[in-house]
């Protein structure tokens, strides 16, 4: 309980959350899912492979009964499936009670910032249940795997993360039949292991956009312009360094993960026993995609959660339960007592109050950061509607908020829809680099809504065809001709709360 609570503790709405909503109710009221943009005016009309449609009626539906407590009972559901999952897997390792309980309370503390309102959850949670019947398989044998084949058919129409999942299997299965060169059990559970993940890759057709959904999900891992753009795929050491320079406090959420990255290293260093070497293989591959692209970082946490409890307790308790050996062995289980009541007691209530500290249980969600609130405004305010180039993260907040009557220039479905051209022509504008100019001239913009301490922000106020109109520490908003507004510029706007 404790676990899951710290796991949900942070609740913010991402900067995808309004799309992500508003194409659900799209769904909703029409009975099909949105084949063609029509949010932007740069890309409008083009084909939209939306792989997330089942999340975002999820999240849509949750919301229309519940208000803004319904994604984050959704949340809590996701969380709970993940937790669970992991402390059925660990607790396979037969790793000591102290280690296990540890191990899954960092892991919670880690997943804190990652678990949030997007198609993601879903991808945790199912991940989580895949290591751990790879761990029952690796550690005990027999495990009941056909299951998976029915969760990636439904996994592959709510995120694109299923191509983790079977990624984490195709690892298993390789180093489980090296091994099992030598070792029946390990061949019998590499056949078993390999056959279920055939059946789990043919399961994943069943989608709306058949074997294309795979173009789809492979364009948006390849694509070397989203990590100009996107926060969530540039390297975990840059994004490191980028916080350490802008905003040390924000580094406090790396903690718990690259603890448990510390630890993993250490506690197989200490304890190289290769019994488990399928989810060592798996974890440290995970590992190196977190540093690769910090989206990652949840992915490995859950993917070392397993392999670090076992390892942690042949490293260090002194007469531990686990025998090493090429196939696992363990001593007889200690037989179950009844808990220290005192000591329960007070996790449930630490459990509440992290909940409660957390705002799980709150009807209000605070924005991940300040959105253009007082511009939006400004624009309703004075009848103001057109194209608008906005700052990327800004898209789906504009898409919700002004929609029906204005256009953007980029959202964050980024490779899902707009060309490659379109991506790096964005860029350049943003970055100001050479060029930027012309990015003024190449749309029908009627508005630019950039931050104000952008490089963007410098090539419009330079421009003597804008003006700007509104300004605050947010946002600017400038126009291509003079408005009979008087501007307020230097106000400070209170925070943004979802929707």
């Amino acid at each position: 309980m404790l676990s899951i609570a710290l796991a949900t503790a942070d609740n913010f709405a991402d900067p995808d959350l309004w799309m992500h909503i508003l194409t659900g109710q799209a769904i909703l009221r029409t009975g099909h899912i949105p084949r063609f943009d029509t949010y932007s005016y740069t890309a409008a009309g083009m084909p939209w492979h939306n792989h997330e449609w089942l999340a975002q009626l999820a999240l849509a539906v949750s919301y229309a009964h519940l208000g803004v407590f319904g994604p984050k009972l959704l949340k809590l559901l996701c969380a709970s499936i993940t937790i669970l999952a992991l402390a059925i897997g660990i607790s396979a390792t037969h790793a000591s009670s102290r280690i296990q309980r540890l191990t899954l309370i960092i892991t919670g503390v880690a997943l804190a910032t990652q678990m949030q309102f997007r198609p993601q959850l879903f991808t945790f949670m199912m991940l989580s249940v895949v290591m751990t019947l790879i761990a029952i398989e690796v550690y005990r044998g027999g495990a009941i795997l056909w299951p998976l084949i029915p969760m990636f058919a439904l996994w592959a129409n709510l995120h694109g993360g299923y191509t983790i999942g079977l990624g984490a299997m195709i690892i298993a299965v390789a180093v489980l039949f090296i091994q099992g060169r030598g070792d029946t059990g390990r061949k019998t559970s590499a056949r078993r292991l390999g056959l279920v993940t055939l059946g789990c890759a043919g399961a994943t057709i069943l989608n709306p956009f058949g074997a294309g959904l795979w173009t789809g999900v492979a364009h948006s891992v390849s694509d070397p312009l989203i990590r100009q753009i996107v926060a969530d795929w540039v390297p975990l050491p840059e994004t490191l360094l980028s916080m350490w320079r802008e905003s040390k406090p924000e580094l406090l959420q790396y903690v718990a993960p690259l603890l448990l990255f510390a630890s993993f290293i250490a506690a197989v260093a200490m304890a190289p026993d290769l019994g488990d070497a399928a989810l060592l293989a798996v974890a440290t591959i995970f590992i190196g995609s977190a540093l690769y692209a910090s989206r990652n970082v949840a992915l490995a946490v859950i993917a070392l959660a397993i392999p670090l409890a076992r390892h942690a307790t042949l490293a260090l308790e002194p007469t531990p339960a686990i025998k090493v050996g090429d196939r696992l062995e363990y001593a007889d289980p200690p037989q179950p007592t009844l808990g220290n009541e005192p000591t329960t007691a007070l996790l449930a209530i630490s459990a509440l109050l992290v909940a409660l500290a957390g705002g799980t249980f709150s009807n209000r969600l605070k924005t991940w950061k300040p959105v253009p609130t007082g511009a939006v405004a400004f624009m309703e305010r004075h009848g103001l509607h057109g194209n608008i180039l906005n700052q990327f993260e800004w898209g789906e907040y504009l898409a919700w908020h002004v929609g029906n009557d204005s256009r953007v220039f980029i959202d964050g479905r980024c490779e899902l829809v707009y060309p490659d051209r379109l991506i790096r022509q964005y860029a350049v504008f943003f970055y100001g680099l050479e060029g930027a100019d012309g990015v003024l001239d190449a749309f029908p913009h009627n508005f630019v809504l950039i931050g104000p301490h952008t490089k963007g922000y410098e090539v419009v106020r330079k421009d003597g065809r804008w003006q700007l109109i509104y300004s605050d520490a947010t946002a600017a908003l400038f126009a291509r001709a003079a408005l009979p507004v008087e501007a307020p510029t230097g106000r400070k706007v209170a925070d943004t709360y979802f929707p």
